[in-house]
Parts: structure tokens; C-alpha cells; sequence
């Protein structure tokens, strides 16, 4: 009989050299795709109005320069997660600004979302694609690129934050994206959310596509 305080002999001991049974005889599968999730943000500055935006503007929201007039697409594969929307506060006593977002994907129902801001508190709408709709499918590089997924009607001065899933699909041959005016080659760079040809949703936190 052991004494007191004393431990007794332990069951299920570690095994010398397998790590108490937990060590695996070969690696676990490996998924070598990139894979991750990104919030992209935008301004429209002194730009308003309608603005659609497509499965190939969400695919070129991060290019690299090959030439100083070709771009290729970093992420081959996106899937929106949530878009979220504010505007600038207008002075007191101003009439109130508002903005609107509405899901358009091809077999999704219209769905608008809509707020107004008055005084000091701005406008402010938040959606995730609707369920079960088109809007939550991934957009493939070379798939249905000119889908309209959503369109903003925005007032000046707002700022558009665009959460996506991201996919590097390494066994793909790369994909050109939009072309550029005087690109600097192997620059990276982040396009405007409704396109360079339009060039009004301008990007935060990358160099501008030329």
C-alpha cells in the first residue's frame, strides 16, 4: 500500500518512441491550395450614382503587371462573403442622403437593402449574399464573368468594404486581368471594385491599377 501523498503506478503510459501512441506512421493529407478571407475596402470619393459589379471585377481585385499594358489575376477563384456599406455624414439641418444594395446574381430573387442618414449619422448597410442564391457561388475565372452580382446606388463619400474567400489555384495557367495604361511589370496592384473603365470605386491599402 502506498503511503500518503504517494502516486501509484500510472496506466496507459507513454510508449517509449511513440509519443504515447499520438505520433501518425506517415503525414496527414495536405491541401496545398491558398486559401483565405479578405476584406477589401473602397472609396467612391466624389463619385455617385449606379454601379453594377460583376463576377470578373470581384476576380481582379488584386492583379500583378506582366507588361506595362497586362495584367494576370492573383486569385483564379472568389466567393463573396458580405459587402458592407457607409456614408459620409451630411451637415445638420442638410436633407438626409441614402444608399442602397441589392443582390442581382443570375438565379438569386432581387433583394435590396436600403438606409437613409440624416445629421451626424451616416447611412449604413451591411448584407450577405441571400441563401441558396447565385451570389454565394464561387466566381471562376472564365465562368460567367460579366454576372452582375450586386449593384450599388451610392451617394458621395462612401466607403465599401468587400469580404471575399479567396482561392490561388496554383495548377491553373494564370488569368489576364484588366488593362492597364504604363503598369510597372511585377507591381501588384488593386483595381476599382466596378472596374478600370468606369475608375470610380477607387482601392484602399494596395497601389491603384494605372
Amino acid at each position: 500500500m502506498n503511503s500518503k501523498g504517494s502516486r501509484g503506478p500510472r496506466r496507459g503510459g507513454r510508449k517509449q518512441g511513440l509519443g504515447g501512441g499520438r505520433t501518425r506512421l506517415q503525414p496527414p493529407p495536405f491541401i496545398p491550395t491558398l486559401s483565405l478571407v479578405h476584406k477589401f475596402r473602397y472609396v467612391n470619393g466624389a463619385n455617385s450614382g449606379n454601379f453594377n459589379i460583376t463576377r470578373g471585377n470581384i476576380l481582379n481585385q488584386v492583379l500583378v503587371a506582366t507588361t506595362a499594358a497586362t495584367t494576370v489575376r492573383i486569385f483564379q477563384a472568389m466567393r463573396l462573403r458580405s459587402v458592407e456599406v457607409w456614408s459620409n455624414p451630411v451637415a445638420l439641418g442638410a436633407a438626409p442622403n441614402s444608399l442602397q444594395l441589392e443582390w442581382l446574381g443570375e438565379n438569386s430573387p432581387s433583394t435590396a437593402i436600403n438606409d437613409s442618414g440624416m445629421g451626424v449619422r451616416p447611412a449604413h448597410v451591411v448584407s450577405s449574399p441571400p441563401p441558396s442564391s447565385s451570389n454565394r457561388w464561387w466566381s471562376i475565372s472564365g465562368t460567367s464573368e460579366t454576372d452582375v452580382l450586386f449593384n450599388l446606388n451610392i451617394p458621395t463619400d462612401c466607403v465599401i468594404d468587400v469580404v471575399c474567400e479567396c482561392r490561388l489555384v496554383e495548377s491553373e495557367t494564370p488569368t489576364a486581368g484588366d488593362i492597364p495604361a504604363g503598369a510597372t511589370v511585377g507591381q501588384v496592384y488593386g483595381d476599382f471594385l466596378d472596374g478600370l473603365a468606369s475608375g470610380k470605386l477607387a482601392p484602399i491599402g494596395f497601389i491603384q491599377l494605372p
